[in-house]
Protein backbone atom coordinates (compact mmCIF):
# COMPACT_ATOMS: atom_id res chain seq x y z
CA UNK A 1 0.00 0.00 0.00
CA UNK A 2 2.57 2.24 0.54
CA UNK A 3 4.35 1.66 -2.12
CA UNK A 4 1.57 1.99 -4.30
CA UNK A 5 1.01 5.58 -2.65
CA UNK A 6 4.83 6.55 -3.21
CA UNK A 7 4.35 5.72 -7.30
CA UNK A 8 0.89 7.54 -7.53
CA UNK A 9 2.76 10.60 -5.55
CA UNK A 10 5.79 10.40 -8.01
CA UNK A 11 3.52 10.31 -10.98
CA UNK A 12 1.66 13.48 -9.64
CA UNK A 13 4.60 15.11 -9.16
CA UNK A 14 6.20 14.20 -13.03
CA UNK A 15 2.84 15.38 -14.87
CA UNK A 16 2.94 18.58 -12.72
CA UNK A 17 6.57 19.33 -13.04
CA UNK A 18 5.64 18.80 -17.23
CA UNK A 19 2.59 20.85 -16.73
CA UNK A 20 4.86 23.94 -15.50
CA UNK A 21 8.06 23.16 -17.55
CA UNK A 22 5.53 23.22 -20.75
CA UNK A 23 3.61 26.79 -19.57
CA UNK A 24 7.42 28.16 -19.27
CA UNK A 25 7.74 26.79 -22.20
CA UNK A 26 4.98 28.71 -23.89
CA UNK A 27 6.42 32.14 -23.28
CA UNK A 28 8.35 33.71 -25.58
CA UNK A 29 12.10 34.39 -24.82
CA UNK A 30 11.28 38.02 -25.07
CA UNK A 31 8.68 37.71 -22.15
CA UNK A 32 11.11 35.90 -20.20
CA UNK A 33 13.22 38.62 -20.58
CA UNK A 34 10.91 41.27 -19.35
CA UNK A 35 9.68 39.46 -16.90
CA UNK A 36 13.56 38.62 -15.17
CA UNK A 37 13.93 42.82 -15.44
CA UNK A 38 10.94 42.92 -13.48
CA UNK A 39 11.98 41.42 -11.12
CA UNK A 40 15.61 43.11 -11.06
CA UNK A 41 14.19 46.64 -11.50
CA UNK A 42 14.54 49.52 -8.65
CA UNK A 43 13.10 52.76 -8.80
CA UNK A 44 15.07 56.26 -9.02
CA UNK A 45 13.35 59.20 -7.56
CA UNK A 46 14.13 62.41 -8.58
CA UNK A 47 11.62 65.67 -7.62
CA UNK A 48 13.11 67.92 -9.70
CA UNK A 49 16.39 68.59 -7.92
CA UNK A 50 17.75 65.51 -6.47
CA UNK A 51 18.20 61.87 -7.23
CA UNK A 52 17.19 59.77 -4.62
CA UNK A 53 15.70 56.19 -3.68
CA UNK A 54 17.52 52.45 -4.05
CA UNK A 55 18.52 52.79 -7.38
CA UNK A 56 21.00 55.84 -6.75
CA UNK A 57 21.81 54.20 -3.85
CA UNK A 58 23.25 51.49 -6.34
CA UNK A 59 25.00 53.93 -8.61
CA UNK A 60 26.44 55.09 -5.83
CA UNK A 61 27.73 52.01 -4.06
CA UNK A 62 28.62 50.91 -8.02
CA UNK A 63 30.96 53.94 -8.70
CA UNK A 64 32.84 53.95 -5.82
CA UNK A 65 34.21 50.53 -6.26
CA UNK A 66 34.71 51.15 -9.96
CA UNK A 67 37.81 52.48 -12.04
CA UNK A 68 35.37 53.70 -14.93
CA UNK A 69 31.96 54.57 -14.60
CA UNK A 70 30.69 54.67 -18.20
CA UNK A 71 27.00 56.70 -19.25
CA UNK A 72 25.64 55.89 -22.70
CA UNK A 73 22.80 58.11 -23.47
CA UNK A 74 20.25 59.36 -25.76
CA UNK A 75 20.75 62.83 -26.24
CA UNK A 76 18.86 65.74 -25.88
CA UNK A 77 17.06 64.49 -22.41
CA UNK A 78 16.68 67.06 -19.97
CA UNK A 79 17.33 64.64 -16.99
CA UNK A 80 20.57 62.85 -18.12
CA UNK A 81 23.25 65.84 -17.10
CA UNK A 82 21.64 66.94 -14.21
CA UNK A 83 22.35 63.24 -13.16
CA UNK A 84 26.04 62.77 -14.24
CA UNK A 85 26.51 66.12 -12.42
CA UNK A 86 24.64 64.84 -9.07
CA UNK A 87 26.78 61.72 -9.79
CA UNK A 88 29.94 63.08 -10.35
CA UNK A 89 29.68 65.36 -7.36
CA UNK A 90 28.91 62.72 -5.10
CA UNK A 91 31.63 60.33 -6.17
CA UNK A 92 34.52 63.28 -6.24
CA UNK A 93 35.09 61.93 -2.75
CA UNK A 94 35.58 58.60 -3.68
CA UNK A 95 38.61 59.87 -6.11
CA UNK A 96 36.78 60.76 -9.63
CA UNK A 97 38.56 63.68 -10.89
CA UNK A 98 37.72 63.79 -14.78
CA UNK A 99 34.76 63.97 -17.12
CA UNK A 100 35.40 62.64 -20.69
CA UNK A 101 32.83 63.87 -23.04
CA UNK A 102 32.31 63.85 -26.86
CA UNK A 103 34.14 66.98 -27.92
CA UNK A 104 37.80 67.23 -29.35
CA UNK A 105 40.75 67.75 -26.55
CA UNK A 106 41.41 71.47 -27.28
CA UNK A 107 38.10 72.55 -27.01
CA UNK A 108 37.95 70.98 -23.97
CA UNK A 109 40.38 72.85 -22.90
CA UNK A 110 38.68 75.77 -23.77
CA UNK A 111 35.66 74.90 -22.04
CA UNK A 112 37.71 74.35 -18.68
CA UNK A 113 39.61 77.26 -18.64
CA UNK A 114 36.03 79.25 -18.99
CA UNK A 115 34.52 77.44 -16.29
CA UNK A 116 37.29 78.15 -14.32
CA UNK A 117 37.21 81.86 -15.12
CA UNK A 118 33.84 82.64 -14.93
CA UNK A 119 31.59 79.68 -14.49
CA UNK A 120 28.45 79.48 -16.79
CA UNK A 121 28.86 83.06 -17.56
CA UNK A 122 32.09 81.73 -18.71
CA UNK A 123 30.73 79.13 -21.26
CA UNK A 124 28.16 81.80 -22.10
CA UNK A 125 30.73 84.19 -23.50
CA UNK A 126 32.72 81.13 -24.96
CA UNK A 127 30.14 80.39 -26.91
CA UNK A 128 28.99 84.09 -27.85
CA UNK A 129 32.21 83.28 -30.50
CA UNK A 130 31.89 82.27 -34.01
CA UNK A 131 32.88 78.22 -33.30
CA UNK A 132 32.73 78.43 -29.40
CA UNK A 133 29.60 76.73 -29.17
CA UNK A 134 30.60 72.81 -29.28
CA UNK A 135 27.27 69.97 -30.34
CA UNK A 136 25.26 69.27 -27.60
CA UNK A 137 26.72 71.65 -25.11
CA UNK A 138 24.87 74.83 -26.11
CA UNK A 139 21.98 72.71 -24.23
CA UNK A 140 21.45 74.75 -20.73
CA UNK A 141 21.35 71.42 -18.36
CA UNK A 142 24.37 70.13 -20.35
CA UNK A 143 26.04 73.02 -20.08
CA UNK A 144 25.14 73.19 -16.53
CA UNK A 145 26.35 69.70 -15.79
CA UNK A 146 30.06 71.37 -16.96
CA UNK A 147 29.77 74.03 -14.49
CA UNK A 148 29.21 71.31 -11.69
CA UNK A 149 31.36 69.05 -12.54
CA UNK A 150 34.35 71.85 -12.79
CA UNK A 151 33.15 72.80 -9.14
CA UNK A 152 33.56 69.48 -7.59
CA UNK A 153 36.95 69.43 -8.74
CA UNK A 154 40.04 71.84 -6.98
CA UNK A 155 40.48 74.77 -10.18
CA UNK A 156 44.11 73.97 -10.71
CA UNK A 157 43.95 70.65 -12.52
CA UNK A 158 41.79 70.35 -15.15
CA UNK A 159 39.18 68.24 -15.24
CA UNK A 160 37.64 67.35 -19.18
CA UNK A 161 39.10 65.31 -21.26
CA UNK A 162 37.68 65.63 -24.75
CA UNK A 163 38.24 62.86 -26.89
CA UNK A 164 36.33 63.44 -30.14
CA UNK A 165 36.55 64.99 -33.51
CA UNK A 166 35.38 68.56 -33.85
CA UNK A 167 32.16 69.57 -35.80
CA UNK A 168 31.85 73.05 -35.11
CA UNK A 169 34.90 75.13 -33.20
CA UNK A 170 37.52 74.79 -36.53
CA UNK A 171 37.43 78.36 -36.24
CA UNK A 172 38.43 78.46 -32.60
CA UNK A 173 40.90 75.52 -33.21
CA UNK A 174 42.28 77.84 -36.06
CA UNK A 175 42.80 80.60 -34.22
CA UNK A 176 44.90 79.54 -31.68
CA UNK A 177 47.58 77.92 -34.59
CA UNK A 178 47.20 81.30 -36.44
CA UNK A 179 48.76 82.38 -32.63
CA UNK A 180 51.54 79.67 -32.55
CA UNK A 181 55.21 80.22 -33.96
CA UNK A 182 55.41 78.12 -36.88
CA UNK A 183 57.74 78.11 -40.12
CA UNK A 184 56.56 80.76 -42.78
CA UNK A 185 55.86 77.85 -45.75
CA UNK A 186 53.45 76.45 -42.41
CA UNK A 187 51.91 79.79 -42.56
CA UNK A 188 51.02 79.88 -46.30
CA UNK A 189 49.27 76.81 -45.89
CA UNK A 190 47.44 77.82 -42.69
CA UNK A 191 46.56 80.79 -44.60
CA UNK A 192 44.85 78.99 -47.22
CA UNK A 193 42.99 76.84 -44.39
CA UNK A 194 41.64 79.68 -42.63
CA UNK A 195 40.24 80.95 -45.91
CA UNK A 196 38.60 77.53 -46.68
CA UNK A 197 37.50 77.64 -43.39
CA UNK A 198 35.88 81.12 -43.55
CA UNK A 199 34.38 80.68 -47.31
CA UNK A 200 32.66 77.55 -46.17
CA UNK A 201 31.02 78.87 -43.02
CA UNK A 202 30.34 82.14 -44.64
CA UNK A 203 28.19 79.60 -47.07
CA UNK A 204 26.46 78.17 -44.38
CA UNK A 205 25.69 81.58 -42.91
CA UNK A 206 23.79 82.75 -46.55
CA UNK A 207 22.18 79.36 -46.82
CA UNK A 208 21.70 77.46 -43.87
CA UNK A 209 22.57 74.27 -45.34
CA UNK A 210 24.61 71.72 -43.38
CA UNK A 211 26.45 70.81 -46.28
CA UNK A 212 29.16 73.68 -45.56
CA UNK A 213 29.74 73.26 -42.42
CA UNK A 214 33.15 73.05 -42.69
CA UNK A 215 34.04 70.20 -41.08
CA UNK A 216 31.75 68.08 -43.60
CA UNK A 217 32.93 70.69 -46.68
CA UNK A 218 36.78 70.89 -46.08
CA UNK A 219 39.32 68.85 -47.77
CA UNK A 220 41.67 67.08 -45.17
CA UNK A 221 44.82 68.10 -47.98
CA UNK A 222 44.71 71.05 -46.60
CA UNK A 223 45.50 70.22 -42.99
CA UNK A 224 47.99 68.04 -44.48
CA UNK A 225 49.51 70.30 -46.05
CA UNK A 226 49.99 72.55 -43.33
CA UNK A 227 51.67 69.49 -41.23
CA UNK A 228 53.73 68.39 -44.02
CA UNK A 229 55.36 72.50 -43.94
CA UNK A 230 55.52 72.25 -40.23
CA UNK A 231 57.64 69.43 -38.83
CA UNK A 232 57.28 70.02 -35.22
CA UNK A 233 54.82 71.86 -33.80
CA UNK A 234 54.72 72.47 -30.14
CA UNK A 235 52.23 69.90 -28.94
CA UNK A 236 49.03 71.92 -28.79
CA UNK A 237 49.00 72.93 -31.78
CA UNK A 238 50.24 68.78 -33.12
CA UNK A 239 46.32 67.61 -31.12
CA UNK A 240 44.65 70.74 -33.36
CA UNK A 241 46.43 69.59 -36.40
CA UNK A 242 45.42 65.59 -36.08
CA UNK A 243 41.88 66.87 -34.78
CA UNK A 244 41.12 68.94 -37.42
CA UNK A 245 42.48 66.22 -40.31
CA UNK A 246 40.64 63.29 -38.19
CA UNK A 247 37.09 65.94 -38.56
CA UNK A 248 37.73 66.32 -41.95
CA UNK A 249 39.07 63.10 -43.48
CA UNK A 250 36.10 61.05 -41.20
CA UNK A 251 33.12 63.29 -42.17
CA UNK A 252 34.76 63.04 -45.74
CA UNK A 253 34.16 59.29 -45.83
CA UNK A 254 30.59 59.90 -44.32
CA UNK A 255 29.72 62.39 -47.09
CA UNK A 256 30.76 59.90 -49.48
CA UNK A 257 28.75 57.15 -48.05
CA UNK A 258 31.31 54.83 -46.59
CA UNK A 259 29.75 54.75 -43.26
CA UNK A 260 31.84 51.72 -41.73
CA UNK A 261 35.03 53.44 -42.38
CA UNK A 262 33.84 56.70 -41.13
CA UNK A 263 32.89 55.17 -38.05
CA UNK A 264 35.98 53.40 -37.51
CA UNK A 265 38.25 56.46 -38.16
CA UNK A 266 35.72 58.45 -35.60
CA UNK A 267 36.38 55.42 -33.04
CA UNK A 268 40.33 55.20 -33.43
CA UNK A 269 40.82 58.72 -32.97
CA UNK A 270 38.32 58.41 -29.49
CA UNK A 271 40.68 55.70 -28.65
CA UNK A 272 43.84 57.65 -29.17
CA UNK A 273 43.00 60.85 -27.39
CA UNK A 274 41.82 58.56 -24.50
CA UNK A 275 45.01 56.78 -24.15
CA UNK A 276 46.98 60.01 -24.61
CA UNK A 277 44.98 61.12 -21.68
CA UNK A 278 45.45 57.96 -19.59
CA UNK A 279 49.25 57.64 -20.28
CA UNK A 280 50.43 61.38 -19.49
CA UNK A 281 48.21 60.71 -15.78
CA UNK A 282 49.71 57.11 -15.00
CA UNK A 283 53.38 58.18 -16.30
CA UNK A 284 53.08 60.57 -13.36
CA UNK A 285 52.38 57.85 -11.16
CA UNK A 286 48.43 58.45 -11.00
CA UNK A 287 45.70 56.52 -12.29
CA UNK A 288 42.29 58.92 -11.64
CA UNK A 289 38.50 57.35 -11.40
CA UNK A 290 36.96 58.52 -14.73
CA UNK A 291 33.02 59.18 -15.51
CA UNK A 292 32.42 59.03 -19.34
CA UNK A 293 29.09 60.71 -20.54
CA UNK A 294 28.52 59.85 -24.34
CA UNK A 295 25.99 58.62 -26.89
CA UNK A 296 24.82 55.02 -26.22
CA UNK A 297 26.99 53.55 -29.75
CA UNK A 298 30.24 55.01 -28.09
CA UNK A 299 29.69 53.46 -24.62
CA UNK A 300 28.44 49.54 -25.36
CA UNK A 301 31.28 47.05 -24.27
CA UNK A 302 32.15 44.68 -27.08
CA UNK A 303 31.27 45.16 -30.81
CA UNK A 304 29.51 48.86 -31.02
CA UNK A 305 25.75 49.32 -33.24
CA UNK A 306 28.35 50.66 -35.98
CA UNK A 307 30.14 48.01 -35.92
CA UNK A 308 34.00 49.14 -34.37
CA UNK A 309 35.75 49.41 -30.73
CA UNK A 310 34.98 52.30 -29.51
CA UNK A 311 35.41 53.51 -25.71
CA UNK A 312 33.14 50.97 -24.24
CA UNK A 313 35.27 47.98 -25.82
CA UNK A 314 38.73 50.18 -24.45
CA UNK A 315 37.84 51.46 -21.13
CA UNK A 316 36.72 48.10 -19.64
CA UNK A 317 40.25 46.59 -21.10
CA UNK A 318 42.52 49.40 -19.36
CA UNK A 319 40.30 48.94 -16.11
CA UNK A 320 41.19 44.93 -15.81
CA UNK A 321 44.28 45.22 -16.49
CA UNK A 322 45.03 47.61 -13.69
CA UNK A 323 43.11 45.02 -11.57
CA UNK A 324 40.03 46.86 -11.08
CA UNK A 325 36.74 46.77 -13.30
CA UNK A 326 34.23 49.32 -15.21
CA UNK A 327 30.58 50.29 -14.83
CA UNK A 328 28.37 51.20 -17.74
CA UNK A 329 24.63 52.73 -18.14
CA UNK A 330 22.89 52.83 -20.84
CA UNK A 331 20.38 56.05 -20.09
CA UNK A 332 17.01 55.79 -22.44
CA UNK A 333 13.84 58.21 -22.82
CA UNK A 334 10.95 56.14 -21.47
CA UNK A 335 6.83 56.66 -21.93
CA UNK A 336 6.02 60.37 -22.80
CA UNK A 337 9.38 61.45 -23.00
CA UNK A 338 10.53 64.46 -25.41
CA UNK A 339 14.51 64.70 -26.62
CA UNK A 340 16.17 68.07 -27.96
CA UNK A 341 17.53 67.41 -31.10
CA UNK A 342 19.75 69.72 -33.02
CA UNK A 343 18.84 71.46 -35.97
CA UNK A 344 21.95 71.81 -37.72
CA UNK A 345 20.48 74.47 -40.21
CA UNK A 346 20.48 77.06 -37.35
CA UNK A 347 22.39 75.37 -35.19
CA UNK A 348 19.38 75.65 -31.87
CA UNK A 349 17.72 72.87 -29.83
CA UNK A 350 14.34 71.62 -31.04
CA UNK A 351 12.37 69.17 -29.23
CA UNK A 352 10.67 65.99 -30.78
CA UNK A 353 8.87 62.57 -29.56
CA UNK A 354 11.37 60.03 -28.40
CA UNK A 355 11.14 57.25 -31.23
CA UNK A 356 13.46 54.44 -32.89
CA UNK A 357 16.99 55.08 -32.62
CA UNK A 358 18.17 53.27 -29.21
CA UNK A 359 14.93 52.34 -28.24
CA UNK A 360 13.86 49.64 -31.61
CA UNK A 361 14.31 46.05 -30.47
CA UNK A 362 14.55 47.05 -26.75
CA UNK A 363 10.57 46.35 -26.03
CA UNK A 364 11.30 43.61 -23.47
CA UNK A 365 13.27 45.74 -21.25
CA UNK A 366 11.55 49.02 -21.71
CA UNK A 367 7.76 47.10 -20.75
CA UNK A 368 9.27 46.56 -17.33
CA UNK A 369 9.85 50.10 -16.55
CA UNK A 370 7.97 52.16 -13.72
CA UNK A 371 5.32 54.29 -15.42
CA UNK A 372 5.68 57.26 -12.88
CA UNK A 373 9.11 57.32 -11.67
CA UNK A 374 12.44 56.54 -13.19
CA UNK A 375 13.78 52.85 -13.64
CA UNK A 376 16.88 51.15 -12.77
CA UNK A 377 17.50 47.10 -14.43
CA UNK A 378 20.07 45.34 -13.85
CA UNK A 379 21.43 44.12 -17.05
CA UNK A 380 24.28 41.60 -15.83
CA UNK A 381 21.08 39.78 -13.75
CA UNK A 382 19.64 38.89 -17.03
CA UNK A 383 22.60 37.40 -18.99
CA UNK A 384 22.48 33.95 -17.65
CA UNK A 385 18.29 33.98 -19.01
CA UNK A 386 19.78 35.50 -22.37
CA UNK A 387 23.16 33.00 -22.57
CA UNK A 388 25.49 32.99 -25.61
CA UNK A 389 23.15 32.81 -28.48
CA UNK A 390 21.58 34.82 -30.51
CA UNK A 391 18.56 32.85 -30.66
CA UNK A 392 15.20 33.91 -30.57
CA UNK A 393 16.56 37.28 -28.97
CA UNK A 394 16.66 40.32 -31.36
CA UNK A 395 19.93 41.24 -32.17
CA UNK A 396 19.98 44.94 -30.37
CA UNK A 397 18.66 43.58 -27.12
CA UNK A 398 21.34 40.86 -26.96
CA UNK A 399 23.70 43.72 -27.28
CA UNK A 400 22.27 45.69 -24.94
CA UNK A 401 21.95 43.34 -22.20
CA UNK A 402 26.03 42.08 -22.36
CA UNK A 403 27.16 45.70 -23.80
CA UNK A 404 26.02 47.59 -20.40
CA UNK A 405 25.48 46.89 -16.99
CA UNK A 406 22.48 47.97 -16.18
CA UNK A 407 19.61 50.25 -18.18
CA UNK A 408 18.23 53.06 -16.76
CA UNK A 409 14.29 54.26 -18.49
CA UNK A 410 13.42 57.55 -17.64
CA UNK A 411 9.79 57.97 -17.92
CA UNK A 412 8.07 60.83 -19.01
CA UNK A 413 11.63 62.66 -19.03
CA UNK A 414 11.85 66.42 -20.82
CA UNK A 415 13.71 67.60 -23.79
CA UNK A 416 16.69 69.75 -22.88
CA UNK A 417 16.63 73.30 -23.20
CA UNK A 418 18.75 75.85 -25.10
CA UNK A 419 21.24 78.06 -22.94
CA UNK A 420 20.78 81.70 -23.71
CA UNK A 421 23.92 83.28 -24.93
CA UNK A 422 24.82 86.09 -27.26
Amino acid sequence: MIQTRIVLLFAVLLVTTAAVADATEDLTKAEKISAAATENRQALNFDGKAFSGPAWDRLIAEGRVAQFFLVGEEHGIAENPKLVAQLFSELSSSGYSRLAIEISPTMASLLDAALVKDGLDGLRTLFSKPGGEPAFFGMAEEAEMLAAVRKAIPSGQPVLWGTDYEVAGDRQLLKILERAKKPAAARLALDNLVAASAASWAEYAETGSPQFIFSFAGDPALVRAVSEAWPNPDPGSAVILNTLEKTLTTNKLWMQGKRWESNQERAALQRQNFLRYWHAETQRGEAPKIMAKYGGSHMVRGHSQTAVYDLGALLPEIAAIEGGHSFSMLILPGAGSLLAGLNPSTWTYEPHPAEGGYLKGLEPLMNAAFEETYTLIDLAALRPLVGMSHKNIDNELFRIIHGFDMLLVMSGSNPSGELEHD
